[in-house]
């Protein structure tokens, strides 16, 4: 029976392997250049029925440490029907921000419309995030240094969930934990995941990428699938940047039903990577967290034999890997950690997999109001 106990440990080694990648990367000190040259940005959000987020997202770009006249913002409609366009021209010249709203025309989907903005961009480097972001007046000063360092073709930066209530708690307990796997299977050479929401890139290195590798017939993975073919062209063109200052904060899903359905379409793209190591670490780690609810009733009905034993140390490993992962990258982020959060979230992660897991065979998610199958 102990022979099962190599999953646990293979669980603690990939945990420990990844939050020391993580730790590699955020504690990567940037000097401080005394004669800061300033880049020009184009910050490129597509939005689609984003009118109730338009007015806080551009008042907290208007807040940026960074001069107005060094960066652009392109706002890309995708059919909006409440009237997004309309509200974002004015507060762009309500703020007197160096910006422009367009309309995609005959095409749809956030692949054409970070597309279309990228064509009209008049910036080298290329910023983006969504509607429902935030940021730290910080942001654009951390980037320009890193930039200004190192001239990556593309950085990866963190994205942290908010929100009030139990279910967004969960949220950015998961993220916290999503953001250190990014950062940690980059810096192991084994890149699983970016976010959209706050990635910047080349302009001449997206434009090299071709629409196969970008699969723009998946409405989804605009982030992931761009990342990977440039890893696979040249791994050392990718960097990153682990700190609260280029954090951004993305609002939670409002309901179960919601996060399930974007969770789903989150999953639903990896049967189309090709990278084997994507495919086998996300079955293992569901599996792994389904086996610790097998592990339950063994702990309970068993006698003090091995599978006893197995049972719990199964258990054990999950939630104190977990814990120290999370609690890592909670520090390192400077973030808020909702210890009831975690156990509820460690309770119900398993069941909320499962579901996510079968549900994403279907190919079929809801999505700004859209059905895709």
């Amino acid at each position: 029976m102990l022979f099962l106990l190599i999953i646990p440990a293979l669980y603690v080694f990939l945990s420990f392997k990844w939050m020391l990648g993580f730790n590699t990367i955020a504690n990567k000190k940037q000097p401080v250049q005394p004669h800061q040259i300033n880049n020009f940005f184009s910050i490129v959000i597509a939005v689609r029925n984003e009118q109730a987020n338009m007015e806080r997202l551009l008042h907290s770009l208007t807040e940026l440490n960074y001069k107005k006249a060094d960066f652009e913002i392109i706002i890309v409609d995708d059919h909006s029907t409440d009237g997004t366009a309309t509200l974002a021209t004015q507060l762009l010249n309500i703020y007197n921000l160096n910006g422009t709203v367009i309309s995609l025309q005959n095409s749809k989907g956030k692949k054409s419309a970070i597309a279309e903005g990228i064509k009209i961009s008049k910036a080298e480097v290329i910023i983006t995030t969504d509607a429902d972001c935030v940021f730290n007046p910080d942001w654009l000063k951390g980037i320009n240094n890193e930039f200004n360092l190192s001239k990556p073709d593309m950085l990866i930066l963190p994205v942290v969930i908010q929100g009030k209530g139990v279910l967004s708690k969960m949220q950015q307990t998961e993220s916290l934990g999503l953001a250190a796997l990014t950062f940690g299977s980059l810096a192991i050479g084994k890149p699983l995941m970016c976010n959209g929401a706050n990635l910047v890139f080349k302009k001449e290195t997206y434009l090299q990428i071709n629409n196969a590798e970008m699969r723009s017939d998946i409405a989804s993975g605009d982030d992931t699938f761009f990342m990977l073919s440039l890893f696979a062209k040249n791994n050392q063109s990718i960097h990153a940047l682990a700190s609260d200052k280029v954090t951004v904060m993305s609002d939670a899903q409002s309901g179960l039903s919601e996060l399930i359905n974007q969770r789903v379409r989150w999953a639903s793209k990896l049967k189309y990577y090709k990278q084997q190591c994507i495919i086998i670490t996300g079955l293992f780690l569901t599996m792994f967290s389904i086996l610790q609810y097998a592990a339950i009733p063994g702990v309970i009905f068993l006698p003090l034999n091995q599978l006893w034993l197995v049972s719990a140390i199964t258990i054990a490993v999950k939630w104190i890997c977990d814990f120290i992962f999370i609690q890592n990258a909670k520090s390192k982020l400077n973030q808020k950690f909702y210890p009831g959060a975690f156990v509820l979230m460690q309770l119900l992660f398993p069941i909320y997999t499962f579901v996510v897991g079968v549900l994403s065979l279907s190919d079929h998610y809801q999505w700004k109001g859209r059905s895709y199958q």
